[in-house]
């Protein structure tokens, strides 16, 4: 009983501790010029509202649509997520807060926890404004899938700004190695390529829509594989999962804080 309650009470301070640094974090970042425009950078994303020719069906609007909120939410986050690790470590925040008896650990995990939270909570509900704007179906798989795309291509920003974060220790430079990398493998590979955010959205577009309604939104474009749409979604996890594991290992064994 007595080893259950030190373990239970183990347990409660590495959850208060957990809480108290991803809140440190927020405060850290999240000041209130910060997070207006966050939510301002969010509203501004999901009203923009690309309109091309014939295509105004539901699938299509939506999709043009979103190309905007990936432009935005990736530039935000890239931001965002490099000025919380290589910024902190730049400006001696991070050796300060190893001073104290806080794992390494936790430190890194408190960090994106609490910044990929608060910009999936501000994008996630704010792009569903497209229900209204474009008089959409509540939670219809268009909707849905374009919101997954969303998660994943977040996923996929905050990965590589952490990722470089820890290479290039400089807010700056991490800021526009991550903007650079991503866009630029945008405009090289083109927006139907499957390594792209707009390429995976088309993808699982076109596949879904195929399967649920019997035609392809993009009728112009070929039918494309659940292989291809299965591959599409699967590459931005396998980066997600690498990039996070060798920082999380590179931050917790290697990282020489000045």
């Amino acid at each position: 009983m007595k080893s259950t309650r030190r373990l239970q009470g183990a347990i409660k301070m590495a959850q208060n501790k957990f809480l108290g640094l991803m809140r440190w974090e927020l405060e850290e970042n999240l000041s209130l010029p910060l997070l207006a425009f966050l939510v301002a950078s969010a509203i501004i994303a999901t009203m923009v509202n690309y309109r091309f020719g014939s295509c105004y069906r539901e699938y299509t609007r939506l999709y043009y649509s979103s190309g905007t909120v990936f432009l935005i939410s990736s530039l935000v986050a890239g931001a965002f997520f490099a000025r919380s690790f290589a910024g902190s470590i730049g400006r001696g925040t991070t050796k300060i807060m190893l001073s104290y008896p806080i794992k390494r650990s936790q430190l890194f995990l408190s960090k994106f926890a609490a910044l990929f939270l608060v910009t999936s909570v501000i994008y996630v509900p704010v792009f569903t404004m497209h229900v209204y704007v474009d008089g959409l179906a509540a939670f219809g798989p268009m909707i849905l899938l374009s919101l997954f795309g969303l998660f994943l291509q977040l996923m996929l920003t905050c990965s590589v700004a952490v990722g470089i974060s820890m290479v290039t220790k400089s807010e700056v430079v991490s800021i526009l190695a991550t903007v650079l990398l991503l866009f630029g493998l945008d405009s090289v590979l083109g927006y139907k390529h499957i390594l792209t955010a707009e390429g995976r959205l088309f993808y699982l577009f076109q596949y879904v829509g195929n399967e649920l309604y019997g035609k392809l939104p993009f009728s112009g474009s070929p039918l494309v594989t659940a292989n291809d749409t299965l591959l599409a979604v699967l590459v931005p996890i396998m980066v997600f999962v690498v990039l996070i594991v060798a920082s999380f290992v590179y931050f917790t064994r290697f990282l020489e804080v000045d």
